[in-house]
């Protein structure tokens, strides 16, 4: 059972969700097995933050943006909370940064699309509930985009400033993004926030660069997140604000939910300040679409990828219960706590063999239960932290480490790697950071720890585009 409050997991491609949902309801279900009413109850309960990126659309190819771009992400958001079941949920509109940064564009029509986003911010208020800042991180292909972090730092700063200009009803809704993953980006991102104070007036922050080469923070001894998130710590400080939210792009594996909770937990606790960390994934739904597998909590309390592709339903689960029944205990559980229609295993089989995939309820359900165990992981989180941290505000470091090392293992499909072990043991020092929140120290771990992710072509004085 859940606790009727949704998580703080952003889910990405909400076009695409939206759209199955209610092609099923009203095309092939006739409102039988899921309604308008109770799903929209379902999401309230679950998870309620959909994200939909401006860059939508955008065709590498031929590498410009079509003039009724910005019609045609009107239109979609628009289809998106006019579905019935949507209503009541946030949407989050991710600026299409990151496709622009990757080549989407060519470099000189950067800046048309820096303007075109802020007049779709500025116009269309109204259809969204947060929306990301246009930033431009280099990625492993802009030394064929760009000339130089020079110019990186005049196209990010355009960008920046004019955000900064928009009118505070407009500000209040976006999410300032900070940098640091290269010494170059620290040092840029760093002059913006603090000698440039291009975050003034926003209570929205977030990162970016989490998810690029990841088998790098092995080396770093705190979570990595915990630099930038730091940074905006002592910012928020020294604005003397006593609510913040930070959001982490790309943060949201199953083993990374405890980290986030910690951390808010943490902040409160120390700091006196309210900070609510979100997180967002594309990826939630691949498992099930591509592996044909779900995350299931087994009786120990660890999370098994359970296989379910149709030559797999025979074998046993956990005793004598095969794979079979436990989809349908899983989803008719889930079922019966939210008023959707059970499902019967003797006429809604889990494959339709003529289709070669899920039968179209079962599908919708299993995607609902994607949503479903995440939430459920959120909760069972939030109620570890507040078991743990006593040992840290205790001083008992070894008890702490064990105990972040245990709930871990247990994400992690009950195997202790070294990855999940080195990244358990990081957390004391991540927490000490956030107390911390020493900027020297920042800088030192980027320049040792991440100095190979700036590229060599780019560092040069030259290069520097001038915009009129």
């Amino acid at each position: 059972m859940l606790n009727g409050t949704s998580g703080n997991f952003i889910c990405a491609g909400c076009d695409t969700f939206a759209a199955l949902l209610k092609t099923f309801m009203t095309k092939h279900d006739n409102f039988e097995h899921l309604n308008n009413e109770n799903y929209a109850v379902y999401l309230r309960s679950t998870i309620n933050k959909y994200l939909f990126s401006y860059g939508t659309g955008l065709d590498y190819k031929k590498q410009k943006i079509l003039k009724n771009h910005r019609q045609k992400i009107i239109k979609y958001i628009k289809d998106i909370i006019e579905t019935p079941f949507m209503k009541e949920t946030k949407l989050f509109v991710d600026s299409g940064g990151f496709q622009i940064a990757m080549g989407a564009i060519a470099t000189k029509d950067m800046p048309g699309f820096i303007d075109d986003y802020h007049t779709f911010l500025r116009e269309n208020n109204n259809l969204f509930t947060h929306a990301f800042m246009l930033d431009l991180p280099p990625g492993p292909g802009s030394a064929n985009i760009f000339n130089s972090y020079n110019q990186i730092e005049d196209l990010n700063r355009l960008s920046y400033r004019a955000s900064s200009n928009l009118p505070q009803e407009i500000k209040d809704k976006m999410i300032y993004i900070h940098h640091f993953r290269s010494p170059s980006l620290y040092n840029t991102w760093s002059k913006f926030l603090w000698d440039e104070n291009l975050a003034e007036g926003y209570k929205y922050f977030g990162t970016g660069g989490i998810v690029v080469n990841q088998s790098s923070d092995m080396s770093i001894p705190v979570i990595i997140y915990t630099i930038p998130l730091s940074s905006v710590l002592r910012y928020v400080k020294s604005k003397e604000m006593k609510s913040f939210s930070f959001h982490i792009l790309g943060g949201a594996n199953f083993g990374e939910i405890l980290l986030h909770k910690l951390f808010s937990y943490h902040i409160k606790e120390y700091h006196h300040i309210d900070c609510n960390i979100t997180y967002d994934s594309s990826a939630l739904f691949k498992g099930l679409a591509i592996g044909r597998f779900i995350p299931v909590l087994n009786t120990l309390g660890e999370l098994e990828k359970m296989d379910i592709r149709s030559s797999k339903l025979h074998l046993k689960f956990e005793g004598a219960q095969t794979i079979e029944d436990k989809v349908y205990e899983l989803l008719n559980g889930m079922a019966a706590e939210f008023g959707f229609k059970l499902l019967d295993k003797a006429t809604e089989p889990i494959y339709d063999l003529t289709r070669d995939t899920f039968t179209r309820a079962v599908h919708m359900y299993l995607i609902s239960y994607m949503l479903y165990i995440y939430r459920q992981l959120e909760i069972t989180a939030e109620e570890y932290v507040k078991v743990i941290y006593p040992l840290y505000k205790d001083g008992k470091v070894t008890e702490f480490d064990v105990a972040c090392n245990e709930y871990t293992r247990k994400i992690n499909q009950g195997r202790e790697t070294r990855k999940q072990q080195i990244k358990s043991y990081s957390i004391y020092k991540s927490l000490k950071l956030l107390e911390n929140m020493d900027e020297e120290y920042n800088k030192y771990l980027v320049e040792k720890f991440m100095n190979s992710s700036d590229l060599a072509s780019l560092n040069t004085n030259g290069g520097t585009i001038k915009f009129a």
